[in-house]
């Protein structure tokens, strides 16, 4: 694959604005020039975060669906980590035996790409939502709504790419990444629960023992 001349220089932190713009091309560069950045990816997930606990805390009154508990910074740090990890983990599983070309970074990358128009656009939204009320909240809902089919063109585009599939084999691989997914909540679930039967039998066997 061949470097387009002015890629190669370009910081790997600007990538994610041309991406943006310009899914496919953006993507096709990004492997080419090998770019992928952790930081990148680590930056994409902290401003996540920051962006739902915002939206959890800061919405304006009319809008705000949530509970004070929903606000919990460890409570969403976790959902937020946990669920980018597992998607990129279930796609490299599921690619590996798909002999796809990507390789966990530029997996990670391609998510971490994926969510920046949702990041934009619900930090926008939130501050927005302060001043909008009645039915002008439902411009709000449609630009998030944009937002996320946003990222699901960048997505499709970036793992069409990293991996070097085509179309129908890319949608092949995202409903086999879905199943997975599913399996692995499923599993995880599961041993969430024993564990919290184990805990609390422990807890009851020493609290016997005491008395």
């Amino acid at each position: 694959m061949k470097k387009r001349t002015g890629f190669d220089t370009m910081s790997p932190y600007l990538y994610p604005f041309y991406i943006m713009r310009h899914p496919r091309d953006g993507f096709l560069e990004l492997k080419a020039n090998k770019k992928s950045s952790p930081v990148v990816v680590l930056v994409a997930v902290v401003l996540w975060l920051f962006v739902e606990l915002f939206y959890r805390a800061a919405t304006g009154y009319d809008m705000n669906a949530f509970e004070a508990a929903e606000t919990s910074m460890l409570r969403t740090g976790v959902v937020t980590v946990v669920m980018f990890v597992m998607v990129c983990a279930s796609n490299w599983m599921i690619c590996t035996l798909m002999e796809g070309k990507g390789k966990l970074l530029d997996i990670c990358t391609v998510a971490a790409n994926a969510l920046l128009p949702y990041i934009f656009v619900r930090f926008i939204t939130t501050v927005l939502s302060w001043f909008f009320a009645g039915d002008e909240q439902v411009f709000l809902t449609y630009a998030v709504t944009v937002s996320q089919i946003w990222g699901a063109i960048i997505a499709f585009s970036g793992l069409q790419e990293v991996h070097e599939y085509s179309f129908a084999k890319t949608i092949y691989s995202i409903i086999l990444t879905v199943v997975c997914l599913i399996i692995m909540f499923f599993i995880a679930l599961m041993l969430l629960i024993l564990f919290e039967q184990l805990y609390y039998f422990v807890v009851t066997v020493m609290f016997e023992l005491r008395y």
